[in-house]
């Protein structure tokens, strides 16, 4: 004669198996929309970088003198060439600093898979 614990226990696994199965289905209808889609924050990656090394070379030329301007570009220029590098984008930062008029020029190109960013700037040195 079957005992009442062992009835106990197909119930449970049953209601187990049921309440698994209605996730399941849940689920199935309501993952569609229940994601956030981050592909577009992703998109302008490379404008955002080619801003980004403007904006932080003009802020090299604020916070240098004089006598170590020309090493701080250059390790900065260093620096932006090899972290575009890493993203997979190609970068060409060229700088001049002309000291009759205390002036650096810089001529910045950004290359990668859709787009092709350039720009030509002069700002005041320190």
């Amino acid at each position: 004669m079957p005992s009442f614990s062992s009835k106990k226990a197909e119930f449970f696994i049953l209601t187990t198996v049921v309440i698994v199965g209605v996730f399941y289905t849940l689920s199935k209808y309501i993952n569609p929309y229940a994601f956030i889609d981050t592909s577009t924050a992703v998109e302008g990656d490379e404008i955002f970088f080619f801003d980004n090394v403007k904006e932080k070379a003009v802020k090299t030329i604020k916070i240098s003198d004089q006598s170590n301007l020309v090493n701080n570009l250059g390790t900065y220029k260093d620096y932006v060439e090899d972290l575009s590098s890493e993203k997979g984008y190609s970068m060409v930062f060229n700088y001049k600093y002309n000291t009759t008029t205390n002036t650096v020029s810089f001529y910045m190109s950004l290359t990668s898979q859709e787009y092709t960013l350039k720009a030509n700037f002069t700002e005041p040195g320190p």
